[in-house]
């Protein structure tokens, strides 16, 4: 445990199958950081005037809902898209305003596009925004100084801490989790992964490249267990079109693997489980409104006391 890091309870209850939708375009990816900060970037072509149509499409065919985790910055291009999503019924999370990494920001840079981001999508969908999710999953570990800042911009819940190499940490929460600060508190909902001790992330290339079979099982397995299985997707993965920029190195490698058919290999796991927004999946606007969540805490096994420091759930 660090100074910064939270006491970390697991949650229990009855939980659904969320799924969640990172909203950026192609060209948002922190490898490549010349595209991520508006002021640096060339032109490129966008894609997202045409692609939510078509995702808010597929996701009515499947009867599905979601988390939408928004870009400020497309939001702010974008307010009638934004509008049209809230409006079919599905959940509008924040991404920040600008697609940077959590770390590469001092904490008060970080701090202030929290808030940015959020007042404006409140101001464009008329309710509270209650979920952020980091780009490129970059707040890494609940050491992070820059976690506590979520809630202290208001944010009810985080989806940002991957339990897993590269992208977060093997040591961060498998399970919905309570963090607690000495005057903050914040709910934690961990994107999916699946392989067993490998911990692969269900999104990303290498959910690209497993079958839909696989994933379901991983998500069933994981809500067996009394966990929230927090599926991922953008809306480029599932395009069925070349990228229409060009990318190279591990930004190409990251971006195109397992693209090929994946649009359909998508449409599979929709109609497999029934999925929805995480506010929906934690009944979390009627504990919003109630402000005292009521979700179960956990005893930790190895303390026999709730809330207590651990390092993994």
């Amino acid at each position: 445990m660090t100074p910064d890091a939270p006491r970390v309870a697991r949650l229990g209850g009855r939980f659904g199958c969320a799924l969640t939708v990172d909203v950026e375009e192609w060209y948002h990816t922190c490898l490549v950081p010349g595209y991520v900060n508006p002021a640096d970037r060339p032109p490129l072509c966008q894609e997202l005037d045409w692609l939510l149509p078509e995702f808010l499409g597929m996701l009515a065919d499947a009867g599905c809902t979601a988390t939408f985790f928004v870009l400020g910055e497309v939001a702010e291009r974008m307010p009638r898209q934004v509008r049209e999503i809230a409006e079919a019924g599905h959940e509008i999370g924040s991404h920040g305003y600008l697609h940077l990494r959590a770390t590469d920001r001092s904490p008060r840079a970080f701090a202030a596009d929290l808030r940015r981001a959020k007042a404006l999508l409140e101001d464009l969908v008329g309710k509270p925004v209650l979920g952020f999710r980091a780009p490129e999953w970059s707040l890494r570990s609940l050491g992070n100084a820059r976690l506590p800042l979520v809630a202290e911009a208001g944010f009810l819940y985080d989806s940002s801490l991957a339990p897993c190499a590269f992208s977060g940490r093997p040591t961060n929460p498998r399970f919905a989790s309570r963090l607690n600060w000495r005057s903050r508190e914040l709910l934690e909902f961990p994107p999916l992964t699946f392989g067993g001790v490998l911990r692969l992330p269900a999104g990303s290339w290498t959910g690209r490249l497993a079958s839909p079979e696989t994933l379901v099982l991983a998500a069933l397995d994981h809500r067996d267990h009394g966990g929230l299985p927090v599926a991922v997707v953008h809306p480029w993965e599932v395009s069925g079109r070349p990228t229409p920029g060009r990318l190279t190195g591990l930004a190409w490698f990251v971006h195109e693997t397992g693209r090929l058919g994946y649009a359909q290999r998508f449409r599979e796991l929709l109609r497999t489980l029934p999925w929805e927004s995480i506010a929906d999946a934690a009944c979390l606007h009627e504990q919003h409104a109630n402000l005292a969540p009521p979700l179960q805490v956990l005893v930790d096994d190895a303390t026999g006391s709730a809330g207590a420091p651990v390092s993994a759930i």
